[in-house]
């Protein structure tokens, strides 16, 4: 009997341990299974030795393990171990990561030629450097002279220049 009962202790410890592990680590539903797994084996040993035991322990567990799993996943994040394994946020630097489309305003009303057919994105070449650029409507074609009207994020907004008629 002295046995029975450790290897009850056992299956309870494995069970909180495998349901910590489940909350630590994507394991998709695996380790919380062979936890639920655990806590059956506990429950029938419970009953093996006697049924009230095993009732007491059944209604136990369903107040146990809600709020040992609440309480997991409200201070595990603040212990030594959940710093490690918790994802950190970082604040990037202005044009770390994304750059900065302040240099793209400054283009707002210089004119450039289309280095590519814009249907209705394609490139264009300014000052010798070529930029991402968006038709403000329809279709330009190569070499034909635009005008910068507008900026979205990264990405500038012409328009084609009309070529007065001789």
């Amino acid at each position: 009997m002295a046995g029975t009962i450790a290897l009850i202790l056992v299956l309870l410890l494995a069970a909180l341990l495998l349901f910590a592990a489940e909350i630590c680590t994507p394991t998709f539903g695996v380790l919380g299974v062979a936890g639920l797994a655990c806590l059956a084996g506990m429950v029938y040993l419970c009953f093996s030795i006697n049924p009230l035991l095993g009732i007491v322990v059944v209604v136990g567990l369903i107040f146990l393990i809600p709020t040992y799993l609440y309480l997991m996943v409200k201070y595990l994040p603040r212990t030594p171990l959940g710093r490690i394994l918790q994802l950190r946020t970082r604040t990037a630097e202005p044009g770390e990561g994304t750059p900065v489309a302040d240099a793209e305003e400054s283009l707002i009303g210089r004119t450039a030629v289309a280095e590519t057919i814009l249907r209705p994105s394609g490139a264009i070449r300014i000052d010798g450097r070529r930029v991402h650029a968006t038709a403000e409507t329809g279709f330009i074609a190569k070499g034909a002279k635009v005008k910068v009207v507008g900026t979205v994020g990264m990405n500038v907004v012409v328009r084609e220049v009309q070529q007065p008629s001789a």
